[in-house]
């Protein structure tokens, strides 16, 4: 049997049909790449704002020197009498230097300063060339500046063989302005009636003003003592660094030279600003 042209038109048109609706279903159903919804924004918690600089008070304190160069001079004064003497009662108890660090060359916590590195030679030059004073002790070292919870006290020890002598401790340390307290046993005989009537003539500085070192250049001739008796009273004192020239503790008996200096090129913090740089 012979198939009409008829009926093949009308089966390729069906079929043309069923896969012309195939496609355009497959069209709807299938996503495209426009149609695929956009992720939601993340969002997050956190402030991802950048907060301005703020100069904090530990800023603030690296701006000031946390390594010192210390020095001391120590010295007798020789015109005092018998009845200065006894206004100072004899040490009675020991003073605690079991934590206390001995400066050296070698304790990097208190690194002894060579000679040469001392400002104080000429001062304790005329001392000695002074006949009302005995100068015995002079060191320099240096140590960092800590706050008082965290300082370490520093032993202040003479040739303990000989007198005058001195032994003790000193802690220094920062504050809102540098902070020294001193805890001194000193020893030292008292002046025979001779002793006395050789600096009779010599007047005494004020208690509050360094004595004037320059007022006598001969060392004074002093004859023997026969009747020396041996004393040791204890000195204790605390007071604010406040000018980097020089600090002078005084005693009727004998007084300290002290002169701090910044060893990191720092200003010294609650120090006179004016004199920071002067003597280094």
């Amino acid at each position: 049997m012979t198939l009409s042209k008829s009926f093949w038109a009308l089966t390729v048109k069906s079929l043309a049909l069923c896969i012309f609706g195939a496609q355009a279903y497959a069209d709807q159903t299938a996503p495209t790449q426009n149609s695929v919804p956009a992720p939601a924004p993340i969002t997050s918690t956190e402030n991802t704002t950048i907060p301005p600089v703020v100069t904090t008070e530990q800023n603030n304190e690296n701006q000031y020197a946390t390594q010192i160069n210390v020095e001391l001079i120590i010295f007798q004064r020789l015109f005092e009498q018998d009845s200065l003497n006894q206004k100072f009662p004899e040490l009675t108890s020991a003073i605690p230097l079991e934590d206390a660090l001995l400066p050296s060359p070698e304790l990097p916590q208190a690194r002894t300063l060579a000679p040469d590195q001392m400002q104080l030679n000429e001062i304790f030059t005329k001392f000695q060339q002074h006949g009302a004073y005995i100068p015995f002790y002079h060191q320099a070292w240096s140590q960092p500046l800590l706050q008082q919870s965290a300082s370490f006290p520093l032993r202040i020890q003479s040739d303990l063989s000989t007198v005058p002598a001195i032994d003790g401790r000193l802690l220094i340390w920062q504050g809102d302005k540098i902070e020294l307290n001193f805890n001194l046993a000193f020893s030292y005989d008292s002046l025979s009636g001779n002793a006395q009537q050789a600096f009779a003539n010599l007047a005494q500085s004020a208690v509050s003003t360094v004595p004037d070192i320059d007022a006598v250049k001969d060392s004074a001739k002093v004859e023997s003592q026969q009747t020396a008796q041996r004393h040791t009273i204890q000195y204790q004192s605390q007071s604010s660094y406040t000018d980097n020239q020089m600090m002078y503790f005084d005693h009727p008996l004998f007084g300290i030279l002290v002169l701090i200096n910044s060893a990191d090129g720092k200003p010294l913090k609650g120090v006179n600003s004016e004199n920071n740089n002067e003597l280094q």
